[in-house]
């Protein structure tokens, strides 16, 4: 007798709005756990809005993430910030010519960067402000990856601001409203970019976090943010604009960022990151991400550090 509360691969895939193909090597990659009956996958609906929110305990980064010697030969191992449209560029490169397996771990911008100091990556995805130098990532490349050769190509610009339900009750509409009374955040974990982006401003701004309800509560994602905000357990986050549409709900822009992939130069010279840097110049993939709010491909597939005329 099959468990009615279970849902199949199609009411899974809908939930998770990815493809049953990306769903199936979710769990073949162990990201998403799933039951076998008889020949059939099914879901637990609990489970997977815990992967929405990033709450899926996963192993160590070490276990997580292949050794070379152990991937196939179209294999990139990705670690870094989660965006909806690194999601895109994963599914667009499964179905080009080369087939590439961009194998994702979403930790964070820090640690995609010491992953890719370790030889634990062959990309990461990073968005770290410096309010010392005013910049995006490159700062944070200098410290973290002193000596080496790296190259740094956009692959988006997007909007971050308040998300909370429709109405804004709290009247929730710049920065400063963090700390407004009666008010409870939703924060992002430590190492993220949006983190340090919020430590930034409270730090300048001489705000202490124990004066803000809820800046020890920390979910991993974007979506988690959303999803925390949409069950009602808490009254705002700060998000991308795409995951506050797609759950309905309401967003004040805060400001706008720069979402960088950065590599060693030795990955830039293989046909795979050729392959990448295919689809993100292609009109039918800037056109994709235009569907998405919030987003900016002005200087998507533009190089930023390492440009290929040095390669």
């Amino acid at each position: 007798m099959v468990d009615e509360s279970l849902l199949t691969a199609e009411e899974a895939a809908k939930i998770l709005k990815i493809s049953k193909y990306t769903l199936y090597e979710l769990v073949k990659r162990g990201g998403i756990p799933a039951r076998r009956i008889g020949r059939q996958l099914r879901f637990d609906r609990d489970v997977l809005q815990k992967y929405l929110r990033g709450n899926i305990e996963q192993p160590p980064l070490s276990e997580q993430i292949t050794d070379i010697n152990q991937r196939n030969s179209q294999d990139l191992r990705f670690v870094g910030s989660h965006d909806p449209v690194l999601e895109l560029l994963i599914e667009f490169l499964k179905h080009s010519s080369e087939k590439i397996n961009l194998l994702p771990s979403f930790k964070g911008s820090m640690d995609g960067l010491i992953a890719l100091y370790r030889r634990k990556a062959d990309i990461a995805g990073v968005h770290l402000w410096d309010d010392q130098t005013e910049e995006y990532n490159l700062p944070f490349i200098h410290y973290v990856l002193p000596g080496e050769s790296v190259v740094v190509v956009n692959l988006v610009q997007r909007i971050q601001g308040w998300i909370f339900r429709p109405g804004n009750h709290l009247k929730i509409n710049a920065w400063e409203d963090i700390a407004k009374k009666g008010l409870r955040f939703i924060n992002r974990q430590k190492g993220s970019g949006t983190r340090l982006r919020l430590d930034s401003f409270l730090r300048i701004n001489g705000i202490s976090p124990a004066a803000i309800d809820g800046y020890q509560d920390e979910e991993n994602t974007h979506m988690g943010i959303a999803c925390r905000v949409a069950n009602g357990e808490a009254d705002a986050g700060i998000g991308v604009q795409s995951v506050a549409n797609r759950l309905g709900l309401d967003f004040v822009p805060l400001f706008n960022e720069r979402y960088d992939l950065i590599c060693l130069k030795e990955t830039s010279q293989t046909k795979l990151w050729q392959n990448i840097m295919s689809i993100l110049t292609s009109d039918h993939f800037q056109h994709a991400v235009h569907s998405f709010a919030g987003y900016d491909t002005t200087l998507t597939g533009t190089y930023l550090m390492g440009g290929k005329d040095d390669l």
